[in-house]
């Protein structure tokens, strides 16, 4: 009879255990500060393969061509999320967007100038500022859980010091020989985001976050040849795919307390 009894007991403490196992329920991140560093995949930009340029008597003709190199950014994010799986976003990602360019004379009747010049081209490695500034919505399932994978979708505008179109270079003397000019002067563009990742729980006030990104950026690049030096070049508005890989630290500045019971 005792040996019943203790075991009906123990049946009953371990239904009302399993009963407050699944009505207790994690911590849910309601207002979250980000900071990431980030890897980005560089591209090819522009190709002007058939370049002529006419000085002193000489032609010269030049094989031409700028891609965007690979760096390292950087984001800060705000997020808020006003339901259990939707949230809404705004940052600033630095892009960086650096060109490396490549120069080659093809031709054998040519201008000293031009050669110097073009050779200064091919060694230049351009450094620039970039920075998108965008706002958007994230998409994420299991919100109280030690994991929550996520998707967000952003567009806003990208700002940049660097011309993707302007191409000049140094001879030997000293002076600056432009082959593209720029004039238009703005460097604002439209650009759009698409990301996949997850957050970690590291403790209640941080998680871990990684995503793997798509920014799509418009880009202004070359389209063919000019019929002289320091000309504006044909040209137009390109959307390149910037892969990028995320890691960053969420700091939790509200959150709504799960169940304890």
């Amino acid at each position: 009879m005792r040996i019943r009894v203790a075991v009906a007991a123990g049946v009953l403490l371990a239904t009302q255990t399993a009963v407050a196992a699944a009505q207790r329920t994690g911590d849910r991140a309601q207002l979250v500060f980000t900071i990431s560093g980030a890897y980005i995949d560089g591209k090819g930009l522009w190709a002007v393969p058939n370049q002529s340029l006419q000085e002193g008597g000489f032609q010269t003709d030049l094989a031409l061509s700028r891609s965007i190199q690979n760096t390292i950014g950087a984001a800060l994010a705000a997020t808020y999320y006003p339901a259990n799986n939707f949230g809404l976003s705004a940052e600033a990602f630095l892009l960086g967007l650096g060109y490396d360019d490549s120069c080659r004379v093809t031709s054998s009747d040519n201008s000293a100038r031009i050669v110097q010049v073009c050779a200064n081209i091919d060694q230049q490695d351009k450094s620039a500022a970039a920075a998108a500034f965008t706002v958007g919505g994230i998409l994420r399932v299991a919100s109280r859980e030690f994991i929550s994978p996520f998707a967000r979708a952003s567009v806003g505008l990208a700002v940049t010091n660097q011309s993707s179109l302007l191409t000049e270079g140094v001879a030997s003397n000293g002076a600056l020989l432009a082959i593209y000019e720029d004039d238009a002067g703005t460097r604002v563009r439209p650009t759009f985001g698409l990301g996949l990742g997850a957050t970690m729980v590291l403790s209640r006030g941080y998680h871990l976050r990684w995503e793997v990104r798509d920014n799509i950026v418009g880009i202004e690049r070359v389209t063919g040849p000019t019929t002289g030096l320091s000309q504006n070049p044909p040209h137009e508005t390109a959307r390149k795919h910037l892969f990028s890989v995320l890691l960053g630290l969420d700091v939790i500045l509200e959150r709504q307390r799960g169940r304890r019971y």
